[in-house]
């Protein structure tokens, strides 16, 4: 077939751009070889960021309760010899302002960025400071700057690059932080319960009036706080709108794609458009992830040679904790579990691909005899299957209307992440099978295939047919597809997945597994499990395992739905009710 061909031969002239070209700079840091170190450095960063991030939590509880409480009467009498009211006024208040920041703070060093390394220093300082000005506490102002000084050479611990407003308050933090100003509200309470409360009271600047100067500064803590938790908020929400990749960084797999001899064919779900990338130092492999919460979720195999399969997977680790997100890899093939397992990975199994062996393929035989009968009846009956190549003509009008017809049948919207949609320019970049009637005519079925890098293997995509379609219309694109497959040299043929296939439950099978084949037994009326595998097993495919893998500390449950969502477009796309059969 010309397309493969032309794949091969575009492969040597890619592998000759990636070694000529110079390294593009992609919108991620670059990756570093941190996973190699080991020594007293590895349990350095692993220690000081937990607890650099406890000390400073606790400076800032300490400074909002030393703002609610009353100064002693002796120090704050010999500060006013020295300054102005005003200035111990202002000074009181910004001190429980920067108590405030510092919680804040806290988190930011927790996920070891380095802007809040900086910024937890800064205002450290400031606090030693402000806490002399309003009345002379040199031991919160020693502590503070002891604090600082021992943050100061622990740099390199905070090795994050972000910024403060990337969203990195998460919901316990946040509850952990109005939980303080809660016990700062009652410790403001508890001093002065024997004054009584007057709207004058926020307006009384006195020498002797700590019960006004506390409820100053506690409300503007409060506000703070209010503003840069809405702050946080926004972030979350403008980085889950951001652009997922950059033209440089598509164009950069796309060269890599093309020049890999070998690999998987969901490579492809690249130019769907909603997936960001992660290189190899060498260039020559990526990772393609999608973001949701707290997870990076890459889908699939690493892209590349495969000698480079363990180094693409450390380059995107490192690149999510670089980021403070958590890396899960969403259906990994048997062929990338010795790198998982190098990496300490938990990896459970979701399910199994239905793999023609092409080669091997033959209607022959009593075993067969339904298919075969079903093939015959269909071009008895006029209808043929014209593969269509890359560039060809395609009638994109009539497939957008089967497209609708069948997504109104069906689900109703589209999906993303793990499968295809229906866009031509997206759908133009791989073969399409068309089911007309022999002689022209529009058509009733289709599919898009994609081939894996090298052409060893093609794999279905979208697939979808119109009201008008013949039963066993997809049985037969999908014969029809296998025999030309044969006739092009290819060798595997898949057809997807059949999710929580091939799960063995037991006494000691993780709980996953167990709720998984519940599921896959159970739940054939919400998703048809069982049905789906029968009906790819009538092609006889060879059944390939499927993984999810994470470092220990993400729950793969969780995970798991997270993918669900990024599938689904969110959690509308996800809850919404399948129309009735009739």
């Amino acid at each position: 077939m010309e397309y493969f061909a032309g794949s091969r031969a575009g492969s040597v002239m890619a592998e000759k751009e990636l070694a000529e070209a110079p390294e593009t700079q992609s919108s991620l840091p670059p990756a570093t070889t941190r996973s190699g170190e080991f020594g007293w450095r590895v349990f350095v960063d692993a220690a000081v960021p937990p607890a650099a991030a406890i000390v400073c939590f606790a400076a800032g509880v300490g400074l909002l309760l030393s703002a609610s409480q009353p100064n002693l009467a002796g120090r704050m009498g010999e500060l006013l010899t020295v300054l102005p009211l005003p200035l111990v006024e202002v000074s009181h208040f910004v001190a429980s302002l920067l108590g405030m920041l510092l919680l804040f703070l806290a988190v930011g060093l927790w996920r070891r960025i380095d802007a809040a390394w900086g910024a937890a220093i800064l205002v450290l300082l400031a606090g030693a400071v402000f806490s002399l000005l309003k009345a002379l506490h040199w031991e919160e102002a020693l502590s503070l700057a002891l604090i600082a000084g021992a943050l100061m050479p622990l740099r390199r611990s905070f090795y994050r690059r972000g910024h403060m407003s990337d969203g990195l308050v998460s919901l316990p933090s946040l509850i952990a932080i109005f939980a303080v100003i809660g016990l700062a509200i009652w410790g403001l309470l508890a001093a002065y319960e024997n004054v009584p409360y007057q709207d004058d009271l926020w307006w009384t600047f006195l020498r002797d009036s700590d019960a006004p100067r506390s409820m100053r500064a506690l409300a503007g803590a409060v506000t703070l706080g209010c503003v840069v938790a809405a702050w946080q908020i926004i972030g979350v929400r403008q980085a889950r709108r951001a652009a997922s990749h950059t033209t440089a960084d598509l164009v950069r797999a796309e060269a890599i794609f093309a020049a890999t001899r070998e690999g998987h064919p969901d490579a492809n779900l690249m130019f769907v458009g909603d997936k960001s990338f992660v290189f190899t130092p060498s260039g020559k492999s990526f990772v393609m992830y999608g973001r949701r919460g707290g997870l990076w979720i890459a889908m699939g195999n690493p892209v590349g040679p495969a000698e480079e399969q363990l180094d693409a997977l450390i380059a995107f680790h490192e690149a999510a904790d670089h980021a403070g997100k958590s890396p899960v890899i969403y259906a990994a093939s048997d062929d990338l579990l010795p790198a998982l397992v190098d990496l300490g990975y938990t990896i459970r199994k979701i399910g199994e691909a239905a793999c023609i062996n092409v080669p091997a393929f033959s209607l022959e035989g009593p075993s067969r005899a339904r298919l075969r009968q079903a093939r015959n009846r269909a071009l008895r009956d006029g209808w043929r299957v014209e593969v269509i190549a890359p560039g060809g003509p395609v009638p994109w009008e009539a497939l957008r209307q089967i497209s609708d017809a069948w997504l109104k049948a069906h689900s109703g919207s589209e999906k993303a992440f793990s499968l295809g949609r229906y866009d031509a320019a997206y759908l133009a970049r791989f073969p399409i099978a068309l089911v007309r009637q022999e002689g022209g005519g529009p058509p009733v079925a289709f599919a898009s295939l994609w081939p894996a890098p090298g052409g060893r293997e093609i794999a279905v995509d979208l697939m979808r047919h119109g009201p008008g379609a013949p039963n066993g219309v997809m049985d037969f694109l999908f014969l029809e597809v296998t025999l030309w497959a044969k006739t092009q040299g290819v060798e595997i043929f898949d057809l997807g997945m059949a999710p929580l296939s091939g799960l063995r439950p037991g006494r000691y099978s993780p709980a996953l597994t167990n709720v998984g084949h519940i599921a896959y037994d159970r739940g054939e009326s919400l998703y048809g499990f069982r049905g789906l595998r029968a009906y790819k097993s009538k092609f006889a495919p060879d059944w390939q395992p499927l993984f999810i893998a994470a470092p220990p500390r993400v729950s793969l449950p969780v995970a798991l739905m997270s993918v669900a969502l990024l599938t689904s477009g969110g959690v509308l796309g996800l809850i919404r009710p399948k129309p009735s059969a009739g």
